[in-house]
């Protein structure tokens, strides 16, 4: 998995007791930050990048001790250190993801009603909901996600007025069940402006 692969989930700020793992010793530290593809955990001195590692925590308490083989990816002196998780069982990455998203969607300030976004695939065209949108892509609930690494084109109503948004996103991720998360590829100027005003100042979700 490459550095832009690991960025490409949601992720969450946290505080959960982590053990960290390497060269045969344990070590207690803190989870910061939580997401699909690793995690940023404290640490008492620096590790170096590809250092490989072991971890263990639990996500929420409604969730199982989650255990992952991974790989430190950069290190902030004093702060910490960025794992990317390299050996996660699927199913768990899925509920990380349903735990981010959930809690992503509480932290919004201005929550907003989802709106329709159309989506037209290769096999098809489907209608789903659409949430947390930034300029950088959205969330669209559909109960049939496509594949991450397919391209779609989305149509939406930005609901500030204006013609409809056509772009061209690709999937970075899905969940099972639940939705996907895609990334414009093609937004004009004028619609990113657009975007941006309407999301306005609250915390965006990233992908």
């Amino acid at each position: 998995m490459t550095w832009s692969e690991f960025r490409k989930y949601p992720r969450t700020q946290v505080d959960i007791p982590t053990d960290c793992i390497w060269e045969g010793i344990t070590h207690h530290t803190r989870a910061l930050s939580l997401g699909g593809g690793g995690l940023f955990v404290q640490v008492a001195e620096p590790i170096a990048p590809d250092t490989e590692l072991a971890v263990r925590l639990r996500p929420a308490g409604h969730l199982p001790v989650v255990k992952a083989e991974a790989q430190v990816r950069y290190c902030l002196p004093d702060r910490g250190v960025g794992v990317e998780f390299t050996e996660i069982r699927p199913e768990i990455r899925q509920k990380i993801l349903r735990l981010i998203l959930h809690r992503l969607e509480e932290k919004r300030r201005f929550p907003r009603a989802p709106f329709a976004a159309q989506v037209e695939h290769e096999g098809g065209m489907l209608i789903g909901f659409a949430r947390s949108l930034c300029v950088r892509g959205m969330f669209i609930e559909t109960k049939k996600p496509l594949a991450p690494g397919s391209q779609s084109r989305v149509r939406y109503h930005l609901g500030d007025g204006g013609p409809i948004i056509v772009a061209t996103a690709e999937i970075k991720y899905s969940v099972a069940k639940l939705g996907m998360g895609v990334e414009f590829v093609d937004l004009s100027p004028a619609d990113l402006k657009r975007i941006d005003a309407y999301v306005g100042n609250e915390e965006s979700w990233t992908i």
